[in-house]
């Protein structure tokens, strides 16, 4: 039964329902809008004789106002209007619990019904899939007397969502009949769980097959870097239609190829808004902001995705004003483009402007809120965050894998090993940890707060990795002095076929600075950017003058900076001049020092590793130089501080103070422990304090927590 309405009169209305079952009625409304629901239900109530305390059942169930009491004044309209009715009704409160998270409330209302159709069995499973609950899901599932098309092809996405492509695979095997619509599913389904390959078989044996399933096999190209495949597959289209057009746009933006890009959009008969905001946001993403808002002024209608996609690139692009700009002249300010003001605001440092924007908004959903707790994260306020995620909480609002992969982030800066396994037993709990991001943020959390068995342990859980997943674990190794489990694994990496990029050679590089491995560390810079086309960048340039400084190879260092095809930056100098306080060449620390003087003058660590490098040779002269020269600058430099977790509370310690409550304590134990270590023989190395003062002075200062 086909049909379309617009405002019907309330009598004509009526007198459809009682010809025809209600769901089927509302499900074939194709202008279905919240004004038009709210006018019919209300004529019915008028001219029905429906109970008006069930009319307004149904229009607050429509604006989410629904509760307990409200369901069970449905059954006083059984009588009136069958259990057609009741089905329809039960069936939206079904999926609007379960979307809001309500889950036992759907239950409930599902469970109650006197009688059941395969969409009130279909709208239980999709609220369990929704929730992360998949084995209630599937028990459902088993037990339904009917299912269709719908209810497989639930249960084979649920799965796929949460990473089981095995069980997926399994549950099509088994569908009595399939349609090019399944299919479609389950070929976006092997795309985004990494199995291109089966998706392209599936593609290739559809013995017919409708636009939706070639965009469906051009989305997985590109979702796999595969994006010259993805172009065959779209030149050799019979038939595309915008979403093809967008695909193959979208796809060259998220690789940075916007020339092509470009020439595609150019080429499009057609357009949408979706077509120019992936256009839009890739030229935003190169930080190419000019071509971005020439097309944003050219653009014919824009919506919240598009003008999110301006304010997230000026922001990136440090041009704050410009993004409030675009933010202020919206008419109205919604979820999307508030967030992404939010996260611009952060990104520059303005977190008070951040947290103005985010109590201004009338709605907030799970991604406004971990740009939040992202936002204080970024600018250091740790503390801050962690509180922003208990109101999150107890704003009811449900954690994401977005969410727990901040909150361990945190954990892991803060290295508050405890407070981390709580938040990875609550993912467990939520069903995130099956979540890639999850699982890498767990292993860098671990690894940061020194627990490299419990690291390892998730990493090798992980169902799937990406090459995320193996830098955690190599940099793991590397920070905590384990240099040869870390190069093993990034060997094993390679024997794999999975390409290292930049971050894996900064982390093999540090794997070999801490454990003196200055020839593996040549060979491992030289080849990973002859064999693997990396272009190297300023931190690989540092961790290589790091390397050959640390032990001694000073001439070889700054032979390595003057020869470098691009200019050395704060951070290779910097190495540099490390090296030298190391080692005491004050000739070449002068010469580092000289360039860290131009590119960072307001820097106090360049004077301070001055002073030490000439206070160390006694020429305290120089020393007081330096210090002078810092005071009249106006550079200060900012005292050393550390912190420890004990029960869930940081302690912090600033250098050399008193303010802890339990400082007499702390300072009696570690004199008694300098004690005890002088008595085995420990001799304290005074040269890295070097101040002009007393030698007990320096071991007092060697000896106070920071």
């Amino acid at each position: 039964m086909k049909m379309q309405f617009g405002i019907l009169k309330p009598r004509r209305m009526l007198q459809i329902m009682v010809r025809a079952p209600t769901h089927q009625v509302f499900s074939s409304y194709s202008e279905f809008k919240s004004h038009s629901w709210t006018t019919n239900i209300l004529g019915i109530k008028k001219y029905s004789g429906i109970p008006s305390n069930t009319v307004d059942l149904a229009t607050s169930h429509n604006q989410g106002g629904l509760t307990n009491e409200r369901y069970r004044q449905i059954q006083s309209w059984k009588s009136s209007c069958g259990d057609r009715g009741d089905i329809f009704l039960c069936n939206k409160m079904i999926t609007k619990y379960a979307k809001n998270g309500r889950l036992e409330d759907a239950r409930d209302v599902f469970d109650k019904m006197s009688v059941r159709d395969v969409v009130s069995w279909n709208a239980m499973v999709a609220g369990y899939v929704q929730n992360d609950r998949l084995d209630g899901a599937r028990h459902l599932f088993d037990k339904m007397t009917e299912r269709n098309g719908v209810s497989w092809t639930t249960m084979i996405m649920g799965y796929f969502q949460d990473g089981r492509i095995g069980e997926a695979s399994k549950l099509f095997d088994k569908m009595p009949q399939r349609n090019v619509v399944s299919s479609t599913a389950m070929i976006t389904g092997y795309a985004q769980g990494g199995r291109i390959e089966d998706a392209r078989r599936l593609f290739d044996d559809l013995s017919e097959r409708d636009v939706a399933a070639w965009n469906a096999m051009i989305s997985g190209y590109t979702q796999n870097g595969r994006i010259d495949d993805a172009r065959k597959l779209f030149d050799s289209m019979p038939e595309r239609n915008v979403v093809s057009w967008t695909a193959m746009i979208a796809g060259y933006a998220k690789y940075e190829r916007i020339e092509d890009a470009r020439r595609l959009f150019d080429c499009m008969p057609k357009r949408n808004v979706v077509s120019w905001t992936a256009i839009i946001s890739g030229y935003a993403k190169i930080g190419r902001i000019e071509d971005a808002r020439q097309l944003f002024n050219r653009m014919p209608v824009k919506d919240e995705f598009t003008c999110s996609a301006m304010v997230a690139g000026y922001a990136q692009a440090g041009r704050i004003e410009d993004a409030c700009q675009v933010f202020d002249n919206m008419p109205k300010h919604n979820v999307v483009v508030s967030t992404a003001m939010i996260a611009g605001y952060a990104q520059n440092g303005r977190i008070e402007d951040a947290v103005r924007v985010f109590n201004l908004m009338p709605e907030r959903n799970a991604v406004s809120w971990n740009a939040m707790i992202s936002g204080y994260a970024q600018n250091g306020f740790y503390e801050d965050a962690l509180k922003h995620f208990s109101h999150m909480q107890r704003a009811a609002v449900k954690a994401d894998q977005a969410t727990f992969t901040i909150v361990l982030s945190i954990c892991g800066s803060l290295a508050i090993l405890e407070l981390g396994k709580e938040f990875h037993g609550f993912a467990i709990k939520r069903g995130a940890v099956s979540d890639l991001s999850v699982g890498n943020a767990l292993i860098t959390m671990y690894a940061k707060c020194g627990n490299i068995a419990q690291a390892r342990e998730v990493f090798d859980k992980l169902g799937k990795m990406d090459v995320v997943s193996w830098n955690s674990m190599i940099a793991g190794y590397a920070q905590h002095g384990y240099g040869k489990e870390a190069l093993a694994l990034s060997e094993h990496m390679k024997q794999l076929g999975i390409e290292p990029d930049g971050i894996t050679l900064v982390s093999v590089l540090t794997a070999c600075n801490h454990t003196g491995l200055v020839d593996k560390g040549r060979h491992y810079f030289y080849s990973m950017i002859n064999d693997n086309s990396l272009m190297p960048r300023a931190e690989h340039y540092a961790c290589m003058v790091d390397l050959l400084g640390r032990f001694g190879h000073l001439d070889e260092a700054e032979d390595f900076v003057n020869k470098m095809p691009v200019e050395p930056n704060a951070a290779v100098w910097g190495a540099l001049l490390g090296a030298c306080g190391t080692h005491g060449n004050i000739q070449l620390g002068e010469r580092a020092a000289e360039h860290l003087f131009k590119l960072q003058p307001e820097n106090p660590a360049t004077y301070v590793a001055m002073s030490n490098i000439y206070a160390s040779s006694g020429r305290w002269g120089d020393a007081s130089r330096m210090r002078k020269m810092m005071r009249k600058m106006g550079v200060k430099k900012q005292p050393g501080y550390s912190w420890i977790e004990v029960n869930n509370k940081v302690h912090t310690f600033i250098k050399g103070d008193t303010f802890h409550p339990q400082a007499e304590k702390i300072y009696a134990v570690l004199e008694q422990l300098t004690e005890q270590m002088k008595e085995a023989g420990y001799v304290p190395d005074t040269d890295f304090v070097s101040h002009d003062i007393e030698e007990d002075q320096n071991e007092h200062i060697l000896c106070c927590p920071s």
